[in-house]
């Protein structure tokens, strides 16, 4: 192989991957972006005072905060639902 060849197919490697790589890691970026603003929202949600009609509305904006964080117990479930403790 002369001297071109050897550059020319590491050059072409490189190039390849790198063209992978960038599209992969805004994938990556925008997925974490949208994350965060569903976590802002869930909050959100959360903290204005419960109505009847947002029961749906609150539950999802829980399982949010759950994929999130750690599972909360069933007495922190009921205290962000607003819900009377079960017995």
């Amino acid at each position: 192989m002369n001297d071109f060849a050897k550059m020319a197919i590491p050059s072409g490697i490189g190039a390849l991957v790198g063209s992978l790589i960038v599209p992969l890691f805004n994938l990556f970026a925008s997925e974490r972006q949208v994350d965060l603003k569903k976590l802002e929202l869930s909050v959100g949600i959360l903290r204005e005072a419960p109505r009847k009609d947002s029961d749906p509305l609150r539950a999802w904006a829980l399982r949010v905060l759950e994929k999130q964080s750690e599972p909360f117990t069933q007495a922190q479930r009921d205290a962000l639902l607003k819900v009377s403790p079960s017995k």
